[in-house]
C-alpha cells in the first residue's frame, strides 16, 4: 500500500471517529440539536429499536427525538471504546463502538447502559456522515430506560 493510501485511510479512520465523538458530545450537552444533526444526513435513519426504542427517520424525526430527550434529561454522559472499521470502501463505511450511557432524569430516574453502536458512514461535500446508526444492549437495559423517554 502506497504512502498515500495510507494516509487516506489514516485520515478517514479519524474523520469516521470524530463523528462518533461530536455525536456524544452534543447528545451530553443536552442542548447542541444542531452540532447533533451535523452527524447526519439528511435522511438518515436512526433506529433505536435494538434499545427498545423506535425508529426515526430524517432530520425532523431525529430532531423530535432528541428535543425530548433534551427537555427530559437533566445529565447525560456517553463513553465510546472499541470502535473498529468493519468495512471502508470508497466514500462509504461500517463502524461499531462500544457505548456506556449514563444519564439521569429531572423525574430523578436515571440510566446505565452498555451497547454497541453501528454505524454506517457517507462521505458528503461536507465530509463523512451517518446514513444509518443504530445500537444494541451489550448488558440488559435498566427499566428505567423505557420510564425515561415513555411519551
Amino acid at each position: 500500500m502506497s504512502i498515500e493510501a495510507r494516509l487516506k485511510l489514516v485520515e478517514d479512520r479519524l474523520a469516521l471517529q470524530d463523528v462518533l465523538t461530536a455525536y456524544c458530545n452534543a447528545v451530553d450537552s443536552l442542548s447542541d440539536m444542531q452540532g447533533l444533526l451535523n452527524c447526519f444526513t439528511e435522511d438518515a435513519v436512526l433506529d433505536l429499536s435494538g434499545i427498545s426504542l423506535p425508529r426515526y427517520a430524517g432530520h425532523a424525526g431525529i430532531r423530535e427525538f432528541f428535543a425530548q430527550v433534551f427537555k427530559d434529561m437533566s445529565h447525560h454522559s456517553h463513553t465510546s471504546s472499541n470502535f473498529t472499521i468493519l468495512r471502508l470502501e470508497g466514500d462509504a463505511a461500517r463502524c461499531q463502538a462500544s457505548v456506556i450511557g449514563t444519564g439521569r432524569a429531572h423525574s430523578g430516574n436515571t440510566v446505565l447502559v452498555y451497547v454497541r453502536y453501528f454505524m454506517d458512514y457517507a462521505r458528503t461535500a461536507s465530509g463523512w456522515k451517518w446514513k444509518h446508526f443504530s445500537e444494541n444492549v451489550l448488558m440488559p437495559l435498566p427499566e428505567s430506560m423505557t420510564q425515561i423517554h415513555a411519551r
